[in-house]
């Protein structure tokens, strides 16, 4: 490849970067051509990317910015997956596919310039999506005031209970 395109592409792997939330390589060795398309195709309603780029192309583009840190971890072929959107949702991806083709290794990842191992790539992808944890956390934040609600409404609802049964005994003793 020729230098300038060496440049071209490094400079907009960097701008990919500099907006993205997380950044995960893996081992591709021995994946057929219908697969790689197969793990393509799985990120894209995620607006990720999977994208076999060399090492040294990667680490320029990575020089000088919070994803420096991994650059110690980019050896071997790797093949990387990137994602602006929600990281959770991408690892569910990349960890389901893994086990799909077992000859897709995830080696390592990067959470907003932080380095983490294959286990707590696996871990990620256990965590609820971001819709589903904002509405636990709304239902926590709701439970006193519901709670405070029905011990109200349990007075009122006591109240009408006694004065049912009074008219009843009324109507039994007329």
């Amino acid at each position: 490849m020729e230098r300038k395109r060496k440049i071209e592409l490094s400079k907009k792997l960097s701008e990919k970067l500099n907006n993205s939330k997380a950044m995960f390589a893996a081992d591709y060795s021995g994946l057929t051509v219908a697969e790689m398309e197969s793990i393509r195709n799985s990120m894209k309603p995620l607006n990720a990317t999977f994208n076999v780029i060399k090492n040294n192309i990667v680490k320029k583009a990575i020089k000088d910015s919070e994803w420096e840190k991994v650059s110690d971890a980019i050896v071997g072929p790797n093949a990387f997956a990137i994602t602006s959107e929600d990281p959770a949702d991408l690892a569910k991806v990349l960890v389901e596919k893994a086990k799909e083709y077992k000859k897709l290794e995830i080696k390592f990842g990067a959470l907003d310039g932080k380095i983490i191992d294959a286990k707590q790539i696996e871990q990620l992808s256990k965590l609820p999506s971001k819709e589903v944890l904002l509405s636990m956390l709304l239902r926590t934040l709701n439970a006193p005031a519901t709670g405070f609600v029905n011990v109200l409404a349990g007075n009122v609802r006591k109240l009408m209970y006694a004065l049912k049964a009074i008219e009843e005994k009324k109507k039994e003793n007329a």
